[in-house]
């Protein structure tokens, strides 16, 4: 989907730490289940958006954000 471009895009223990908890804020607040569709396209986005540069956690949310 996304391919790697460059040494930037690899996603560290720190950066998945990162990642991981703007995913479960998210499922919190919209009070989706981790094994929900919805929740496997959230973490999609979120890694896509990483890996394409994206690093402040509130854009990050603005561009995932679930209705």
């Amino acid at each position: 989907m996304y391919p790697f471009r460059d040494s930037d895009c690899v996603i560290r223990p720190d950066d998945l730490n990162f990642l991981q908890r703007l995913f479960e804020n998210e499922l919190a607040r919209t009070k989706l289940k981790s094994d929900a569709p919805e929740a496997e396209g959230l973490a999609k986005r979120l890694i896509a958006l990483y890996q394409e540069g994206v690093r402040n956690p509130a854009d990050l949310l603005e561009r995932v954000k679930v209705r």
